[in-house]
C-alpha cells in the first residue's frame, strides 16, 4: 500500500491545511476583484492573501519565482515529514514529482513589459529556465539537496493529481522510497488572459452545475504530501486511474466514454463500487458540468458531492492536488463535516442529477475520490482511504 502524509496546502481559502479544510467546509467565497492582468479589465479571481514564505541567499535567481514561494509556503507544513524520509532513505531515495503549467512565467513577462514600455529589452532580468516546466521540481530538489527523480507533470487540468498518481508507480516500482508529490500553480498574466481568449472566464462568480453557470474564475494556490510504501498515516492511495481521449484540444468529448472509464478503472484498482465523497472537477463550464453530471450519475448519483472550485478559483495544476488534500483529510478525520457545493441553487435543467453537499452536512467518510477533466482530452480520478 502507498501511505500519504497529513498535506500541506495554501490557497486564497488560508495558509495552511487546517486553516483549508475549515474554510471549504464553509460558505464563504474567498475570491475577489483583481486589476493589474490587462488595462481594460479587471478579473475574479482565487489570489493567495497570506504573506508568502522568503527565499534564503543561496536559492539561485531562476527559481525565485512567485510559483515556487508557493511551494515553500506549502512544503514548509510537512518540512518534518520531507526530512525524516531524507534522514531515513537518504537524499538519492527521495524523488519529487510536480504538478504545475505556469512556472515563472510572470517573472519573465515582466521583462517583457519593460521592454514594450522603454523599447530597451534588459535580458539581465530574463532568465529562459524560470519558464521550465521543471522549474518547481527543480527548486525543491535543490532546496533539499535530492539527488533522487525530480520532474514536473504538465497535463493542464489533471497535473495535480497525475503528480501524486505518478509519485505512487515511483514507490510501486522500487525507483524511490519516498516521493514529494503534489501541485502548484500561480496567477499570471498570460494564463488568465488566455483563458478569457477562449471565452471561459466568468465575469461573476463561478457556478458549477447551476441552470446559470456562464464559466470558471482563475485561482492560485499549492498542495502536497510525503508519498511512502512506510505507514506514515492513516491514509493511504487507493486506487487511481487516469487516460487521454484525445478528442479535442480544449472541446471534451460529450459521450463521456473515456471519462467515464477513468473513473470504473479507479474504482476497479480500489476494490470499491463507490465511495463516500466525490470531489467534482466542477468548472462552471456549459461542457464540463453537463459531462461530469453524466458521469457521477450514471456511477454513483447518491454520493455526497461537490467543487470547491466555487471558493477558491480554478488553480490549474495545483486544483487536483489541492482536491487530492481535500479528500485524504476527510478519510483522515473519519466523521466530519463535507465541503458543501456553494453555487446560487438553481440546478441546471440540461444536466443529470448529482447529490450535491449542503453546508452543514456531515458524514462518515472511509473513501474519497476526487476527479480532474483537462484540456486536450486528459482525464485522471484518484482514490483515497482510510488505511484498515
Amino acid at each position: 500500500m502507498i501511505y500519504v502524509s497529513k498535506p500541506a496546502v495554501i490557497s486564497a481559502a488560508g495558509a495552511d491545511a487546517e486553516e483549508n479544510f475549515a474554510n471549504l467546509c464553509g460558505e464563504k467565497r474567498f475570491l475577489s476583484v483583481c486589476e493589474g492582468f490587462r488595462a481594460d479589465k479587471s478579473f475574479i479571481l482565487g489570489k493567495v492573501g497570506a504573506p508568502l514564505a522568503k527565499f534564503s541567499q543561496n536559492t539561485p535567481k531562476h527559481l525565485q519565482t512567485r510559483t515556487n514561494a508557493l511551494v515553500l509556503s506549502a512544503l514548509l507544513q510537512i518540512d518534518i515529514d520531507v526530512r525524516n524520509a531524507i534522514k531515513k532513505y537518504g537524499k538519492n531515495r527521495v524523488g519529487v514529482v510536480v504538478g504545475t503549467t505556469t512556472s515563472g512565467v510572470e517573472e519573465n513577462y515582466e521583462t517583457f513589459k519593460d521592454f514594450a514600455a522603454t523599447g530597451v529589452f534588459d535580458a539581465s532580468k530574463f532568465g529562459i529556465n524560470r519558464n521550465s516546466l521543471a522549474n518547481p521540481s527543480e527548486f525543491i530538489a535543490d532546496f533539499y539537496g535530492l539527488s533522487s527523480v525530480a520532474f514536473s507533470v504538465s497535463t493542464a487540468c489533471t497535473s495535480g493529481v497525475k503528480a501524486i498518481i505518478t509519485a505512487k508507480r515511483l514507490l510501486k516500482s522500487g525507483i524511490c522510497d519516498a516521493v514529494i508529490c503534489g501541485g502548484v500553480d500561480s496567477l499570471n498574466t498570460l494564463t488568465i488572459n488566455g483563458f478569457d481568449s477562449l471565452g471561459i472566464l466568468s465575469a461573476r462568480e463561478t457556478n458549477p452545475f447551476s441552470k446559470n453557470r456562464d464559466g470558471i474564475n482563475i485561482g492560485e494556490g499549492a498542495a502536497f504530501f510525503v508519498a511512502s510504501r512506510d505507514e506514515i498515516s492513516n491514509v493511504v492511495i487507493a486506487g487511481e486511474h487516469s487516460n487521454c481521449d484525445a478528442f479535442h484540444m480544449t472541446q471534451p468529448d460529450f459521450s463521456a466514454q473515456m471519462q467515464t472509464k477513468c473513473v470504473q478503472k479507479a474504482l476497479r484498482a480500489a476494490n470499491l463500487s463507490s465511495v463516500d465523497y466525490i470531489n467534482l472537477h466542477g468548472t462552471g463550464t456549459q461542457a464540463n458540468d453537463k459531462i461530469e453530471a453524466k458521469i457521477v450519475h450514471s456511477l454513483m448519483p447518491s454520493v455526497f458531492a461537490s467543487s470547491v472550485k466555487p471558493l477558491i478559483g480554478h488553480t490549474l495544476g495545483a486544483a487536483g492536488a489541492i482536491e487530492s488534500a481535500l479528500c485524504a483529510m476527510l478519510c483522515a478525520k473519519g466523521e466530519t463535516a463535507l465541503p458543501p457545493h456553494v453555487y446560487d441553487g438553481v440546478y441546471g435543467d440540461e444536466i443529470e442529477g448529482v447529490n450535491l453537499v449542503k453546508f452543514g452536512q456531515k458524514a462518515v467518510v472511509n473513501s474519497a475520490m476526487s476527479l480532474s477533466f483537462a484540456f486536450g482530452g486528459d482525464n485522471a480520478a484518484i482514490v483515497f482511504g482510510r488505511a484498515k
